[in-house]
């Protein structure tokens, strides 16, 4: 079984701007990019104390491609769920494939 075949979930990159809203504010619009093919595992729960409040920094790992163009500036879609990008890592720099931390937003 290759590498290719674990990935089983089509998930969209959605690159969000800020736009002035024309009454002072600024209205967050998002543009989804082409699909491509992960694998979401769930991650130990990694908490923090910061600023007297315990925040969690990731929920999940998404494993895909190393193809693939992915930043913390993005977010991405499966179904319904959203995530924030919370950081991305390429194995021993080969660009074979790309794990990406994420936190879900609920």
């Amino acid at each position: 079984m290759s590498f290719t075949d674990l990935l089983v979930d089509t998930f969209y990159p959605i690159t969000y701007t800020l736009t002035d809203d024309g009454t002072g504010g600024r209205t967050e619009s998002g543009t989804e990019g082409t699909a491509f093919l992960g694998r979401l595992s769930s991650a130990p729960v990694v908490e923090k104390l910061s600023g007297d409040k315990t925040t969690v920094f990731r929920s999940h790992v998404l494993f895909c491609e190393g193809t693939v163009s992915l930043t913390e500036a993005k977010r991405v879609r499966t179904g319904i769920r959203y995530f924030e990008i919370k950081g991305v890592r390429n194995p021993s720099n080969t660009s074979h494939h790309l794990e990406v931390d994420l936190l879900e937003i609920i």
